[in-house]
């Protein structure tokens, strides 16, 4: 019965422990969560604005996009396509030319979580959603 008692006890120390060094870990500054949405916003902004100078923030040259596609939403899903950093710097002026978004056109950023080194961001787009796993280098 102790012996239960014990590992009882020393089960929720633990827990208690991961769960302080996680909080301590995780607790990022409000300046690092709006770079973290910036990021995203320049991101959405780089396609819809066909402004590769804004992906070229954004994009590591290792990137290497993965996405499906279809011409029509009663049509099956094409692909997967993957795409780097060159193809998406290239494809960002001719997506914006072809869809001719207006300033309001939908998009959101959530950012769902910032790290001392990493980030996660929904991007929501007129296109779908994407997932940005970011990473920081060098301090950007």
């Amino acid at each position: 019965m102790k012996t239960a008692t014990i590992r009882h006890l020393t089960s929720i120390t633990i827990i208690g422990l991961m769960f302080f060094i996680t909080s301590a870990t995780n607790a990022q500054t409000q300046d690092d969560v709006k770079a973290v949405e910036a990021a995203g916003n320049n991101y959405l902004l780089g396609f819809y604005e066909g402004k590769p100078e804004l992906l070229e923030r954004v994009l590591s040259p290792e990137l290497k996009k993965l996405g499906w596609w279809r011409p029509n939403s009663d049509e099956d899903y094409q692909g997967p396509f993957y795409i780097s950093k060159d193809e998406s710097l290239e494809f960002a002026p001719r997506y914006a030319a072809r869809q001719n978004l207006p300033s309001t056109a939908y998009r959101k950023v959530t950012v769902f979580e910032v790290l001392d080194k990493t980030a996660v961001v929904k991007a929501e787009a007129v296109w779908g959603v994407d997932y940005l796993h970011l990473a920081k280098i060098d301090d950007q």
